[in-house]
């Protein structure tokens, strides 16, 4: 007998879950966001989808993305940091495919475009939503479908995320 929920959970059930558990983040973490991600995160290795150093290196890629969008920061410095961390994700054998997602959410923060003078223009969202979104939708989707859920509910949160950001002002060096 098959008892993955991914047949029968429906769209509605899947927002509400998301809802709470993003309130149950937010209200613990009273206002820090690093916290938020960590333990976004935290729930992630007790499902064991992700190593603590995976985490640590998720963790340094959102604290890049957070920083890059404030203003006495440079977000095409922080941008490299962030490639070059992903890079050092997705090249790892052995890497979680929710490690590889979370990290692909923090990355598409940034949107690189060709400036006026020809160079390159580094945008960044100033709160990014993406790479959180992603961890939740990975823990939700995990519990409903275990490993390949995760990803999906990386993906998808990433993407909803990445919308939100979308919506958001742009930091540009």
């Amino acid at each position: 007998m098959e008892t993955a929920l991914t047949g029968v959970i429906g769209m509605s059930d899947l927002m509400h879950a998301m809802r709470t558990e993003t309130r149950r983040i937010m209200d613990a973490a009273d206002g820090d966001l690093l916290l938020e991600h960590s333990m976004i995160l935290d729930r992630l290795i007790d499902a064991e989808l992700l190593t603590s150093g995976e985490s640590e290196q998720l963790l340094d890629i959102f604290r890049r993305v957070q920083e890059a969008g404030e203003p006495k920061h440079d977000p095409a410095a922080a941008y490299f940091a962030v490639q070059a961390i992903y890079d050092k994700i997705a090249a790892d054998p052995a890497v979680s495919p929710v490690a590889v997602v979370i990290a692909g959410a923090g990355l598409g923060s940034f949107q690189v475009s060709p400036g006026e003078d020809g160079g390159s223009v580094v945008g960044v969202a100033r709160m990014s939503h993406g790479q959180q979104l992603a961890g939740i939708g990975a823990a939700i989707g995990t519990i409903l479908g275990g490993v390949a859920g995760g990803v999906l509910g990386g993906a998808i949160g990433g993407y909803l995320g990445s919308m939100l950001d979308e919506k958001k002002d742009k930091k540009k060096t």
